[in-house]
């Protein structure tokens, strides 16, 4: 993948994700039977404030879905994977984004074997209703199709209104249908959106050093920093305030304090 390609463009995302050509529709793993029982099941449950989508990589389209225009008011029959995203806060869709590549970039490459409905992507999300106010939701990613290489080629999105968006963090976690954490999995996962993150300098190495101090050391203070970095007072001073507006500007989000904001990164895994 371009090293400067941006996560949060959809067309250069949808480009990449045809480009890995999962279509191996004579190789496939689950039966359409297991898929359908599965997706009645989901049906049943749209009354609790659920919805749900299934994705086809080999297209980065939506191909079965229920409950959106009862949970979200959008037109089910309309709505397309590239609305979705654009209904994402703006706060979380950079994060989103580039853990669903570094996810992709696992799954879709036969270097795990997988399992239908077994391995799962679990986060907060907000998302915007027709109402125009912002859900906080629980989204759970599946397995939902793969061919015989371990090639993942659909994905099930299933989500859970939890209420209304108050800033809170995905805080991702990776687990399996026995809920079990999925540790191999989702350190690597994460080690890669780390580096992706990083690699969009959006905060100075000082900056990222600090923050990551405050963050996993909040009683620490800009003293003590300036003692562990050796600068000085003044200077730690200043990266925590260049930190402070840089993190309230990239997640839209008026965080109190350094402190806050760190703790936030850190729930996202980007510290």
């Amino acid at each position: 993948m371009d090293k400067n390609f941006d996560p949060s463009d959809f067309e250069k995302l949808k480009s990449y994700v045809i480009s890995l050509k999962v279509d191996n529709i004579h190789n496939l793993a689950v039966s359409a039977r297991q898929q359908k029982s599965e997706l009645d099941s989901l049906k049943r449950t749209i009354g609790s404030q659920r919805f749900f989508f299934v994705v086809d990589l080999s297209t980065f389209e939506i191909t079965h879905q229920a409950g959106i225009d009862q949970w979200l008011g959008y037109s089910e029959k309309d709505f397309s994977l590239k609305q979705y995203w654009k209904l994402v806060h703006p706060g979380l869709q950079k994060t989103a984004h580039i853990v669903f590549v570094q996810m992709i970039d696992i799954l879709c490459k036969g270097k795990f074997s997988l399992e239908f409905m077994v391995q799962r992507y679990s986060s907060l999300t907000a998302l915007k209703h027709y109402n125009g106010e912002y859900l906080l939701l629980k989204r759970t990613a599946s397995v939902f199709q793969y061919d015989k290489e371990n090639r993942l080629t659909e994905y099930l999105n299933e989500f859970t209104i939890v209420g209304r968006y108050n800033g809170e963090p995905l805080s991702p976690v990776f687990f399996t249908d026995k809920g079990k954490p999925e540790e191999e999995r989702g350190k690597i996962v994460m080690e890669q959106v780390l580096q992706k993150f990083l690699g969009l300098k959006i905060f100075s190495v000082n900056e990222f050093h600090v923050a990551r101090l405050l963050a996993y050391e909040t009683a620490i203070t800009q003293k003590r920093i300036a003692e562990i970095l050796s600068k000085s007072p003044n200077t730690i001073d200043t990266y925590c305030k260049r930190f402070l507006n840089k993190a309230r500007s990239c997640f839209h989000h008026e965080f109190s304090s350094a402190v806050e904001a760190a703790i936030y990164l850190k729930k996202n895994g980007l510290l």
